[in-house]
Formats: structure tokens, C-alpha cells, sequence
């Protein structure tokens, strides 16, 4: 059975760059992120939309998802009804993954509502990716082309970063270089694979 990270934080924190890290050192990482991206491209999601958001957030019959997140993040009933939606079959989907995956000795789920969803008792540990608050709406206003007004109001759709930071079981300081951060999460991994294997010994 696996040891299960699950990795979590503010929008624009880094949780990406932690992935990719995991990645390369060969923990595999499954990303509600990309699940969400893979069921907005089925007819029988976009169609639900549909019905709940209007045809103002397609355009030619395509999903307009920078119209869909201007929409869901000025408005917390909108939010919540999308949530509604997406989230059993995301949540479906991960366990069916941690399912096939479940022979590596160590495994990783990007869930950026794992807090808030209440699934921390699915990982033996979680994982929390802190930038400071200049530093998200930086990143949010240079990546997404939004205003620093809806970048904050993104922000603020989710739980505060303090009450995550109280949550978590290791935080991954992404304030400095890439390699500052890189090097937090392969220490963290050396330290459990010496962990697992000690364990096997006993």
C-alpha cells in the first residue's frame, strides 16, 4: 500500500512546481486540476453548464473558461453550484487512480480544495504550498491576464492560507528560487523513503 501526500494550497503558490518535482524523482502525481480540465471537454458537463450558466459562457459552442471563472469567483452561489457538479466525480475518479497506482511506494494528489472538500483522511500526510499574498496576485495577474481586483477575489474564494497552514502536516516555503523550493520537497521524500524502508525492516 502506498504512502499517500496529499498536496495542497493557494491559488498560485506553486503547486505545480511541487508536482513536477515529485515527478522527476519518480513519485507519481494525479492533479484534480487535470481532471477537471478532462471532464469540461464531455458534452454531458458542458451541457450541465449549459443549463446553469447559459450560453453566455460558450462561444461558437465552445467552453469560454476565463468567462466561466470571472462568473464563479464573483459569485459564491455560482461557485458553489459548479462545485456541486464537479466535485463526486472528481473525487471518484482520484480514488479510482489511487487504485491503479497503489504499488509505488509513495504517491501524490494535487486536490487545491482538499481542505475545504474534507478528504485529508485519504493521505498519510498533507502537504501545504505557501507563497505570500504579493506574490499569488503577481503570479495570478501575470499568468491568468486578470485584474489584481479578481486575482484577490480568487484568493479569497478560498480558505484563508493561515487556516491551511494550521492544517498541515509539512509546508513547502515556495518564497525564494525554484531550486529553494525543488530541494524542501526531494528532502521531504528522501526522509520518507528512509522512513518506508525502515519500516519494512521492522
Amino acid at each position: 500500500m502506498s504512502y499517500k501526500i496529499g498536496i495542497t494550497g493557494g491559488i498560485a503558490t506553486g503547486k505545480t512546481l511541487v508536482g513536477n518535482t515529485l515527478e522527476e524523482i519518480k513519485v507519481p502525481v494525479i492533479s484534480a486540476d487535470e481532471i477537471v480540465h478532462e471532464l469540461l471537454e464531455e458534452k454531458f458537463y458542458q451541457n450541465r453548464i449549459k443549463e446553469i450558466f447559459g450560453e453566455e459562457v460558450f462561444d461558437n459552442g465552445i467552453l469560454n473558461r476565463k468567462k466561466l471563472a470571472k462568473i464563479i469567483f464573483s459569485n459564491r452561489e455560482d461557485r458553489e453550484k459548479l462545485n456541486a457538479l464537479l466535485h463526486p466525480p472528481v473525487l471518484q475518479e482520484i480514488k479510482r487512480r489511487l487504485e491503479l497506482i497503489d504499488f509505488y511506494d509513495i504517491v501524490a494528489v494535487e486536490i487545491p480544495l482538499l481542505f475545504e472538500v474534507g478528504v485529508e483522511d485519504w493521505f498519510d500526510e498533507v502537504w501545504v504550498v505557501y507563497a505570500p499574498l504579493e506574490m499569488q496576485i503577481e503570479r495570478i495577474v501575470s499568468r491568468d491576464k486578470v485584474t489584481e481586483e479578481e486575482a484577490l477575489l480568487r484568493i479569497k474564494s478560498q480558505m484563508p492560507m493561515e487556516e491551511k497552514i494550521k492544517k498541515a502536516d509539512f509546508i513547502i516555503y515556495n518564497v525564494g528560487d525554484v531550486e529553494s523550493t525543488k530541494d524542501q520537497v526531494m528532502n521531504r521524500i528522501s526522509y520518507l523513503r528512509r522512513m518506508i524502508y525502515n519500516k519494512r525492516l521492522e
